[in-house]
């Protein structure tokens, strides 16, 4: 794998911290919805967010690894 660079690194720990953000937030909203079809909707779309948020961490491990360990965050 290619070394990434300081800012790709910086867009992956942007698009982590969203992700993070967007899961904690359907995760609230649907614990405040009363309506069940949208509250199954915001549950679902939290751990969709939550899947993106391990798949970009197992990316930078990899990435990590490949590169001998030289970018730790």
């Amino acid at each position: 794998m290619k070394n990434l660079s300081t800012k790709e690194l910086g867009y992956i720990n942007d698009m982590l911290s969203w992700e993070l953000l967007a899961s904690k937030k359907c995760y609230q909203y649907a614990n405040q919805e009363t309506n069940p079809v949208y509250r199954q909707l915001f549950f679902d779309i939290s751990k969709i967010s939550q899947q993106n948020y391990s798949n970009l961490l197992g990316f930078i491990e990899q990435a990590n690894n490949s590169q001998g360990g030289q970018n730790k965050q």
